[in-house]
């Protein structure tokens, strides 16, 4: 029994085929990377609009008065031994952490003391539930007010929850 044999350009046609599929899949890849990049960009620039029109809002709001916050900055301190923080969940956490520091906009600076002590309360430990499916615990670390601005550095670390036994 023999077997018939196949055309030298059907096999040539075949390895043709299968080129191009496999140069359309890495084409896809490439073209899907990149809009993944895009669409980060995209967020973290309309993050970066809607706090600055809150500044330009609030720096509006208080232009005559001297004396108190006007705007808050939040610095995320990264030690060189830790693992880095994805700059979406770093977006995120520091959009709630503008959020839960708003109540100090307005304030008069020479009473910092007092908020400083409110505010190292509410952020001690603090825990932030699903920020892209991943729970974070923030810890301030140091408040600074300077021209009318408030630094806060805090430290953010993965929430490990206690096992109790």
């Amino acid at each position: 029994m023999r077997l018939k044999s196949v055309p030298g350009w059907l096999g040539d046609l075949a390895f043709v085929l299968a080129g191009a599929v496999l140069g359309a899949a890495v084409y896809h890849a490439m073209h899907l990377h990149q809009f993944n990049e895009l669409m980060m960009m995209n967020i973290d620039l309309q993050d970066r609009l809607a706090h600055y029109k809150a500044e330009a809002e609030d720096l509006l709001r208080y232009k005559n008065r001297r004396t108190i916050i006007k705007s808050i900055e939040v610095h995320i301190y990264r030690p060189a031994t830790s693992t880095a923080l994805p700059q979406a969940h770093e977006t995120e956490i520091r959009r709630r952490l503008l959020k839960d520091l708003s109540g100090l906009k307005g304030r008069d600076v020479f009473q910092i003391d007092e908020y400083s002590k409110l505010v190292e309360s509410l952020l001690a430990n603090k825990i932030y539930p699903d920020v892209h499916e991943k729970d974070y615990t923030v810890l301030l670390r140091t408040m600074l007010v300077t021209e009318g601005v408030l630094h806060a550095w805090i430290d953010v670390k993965p929430y490990i929850p206690a096992k109790v036994p």
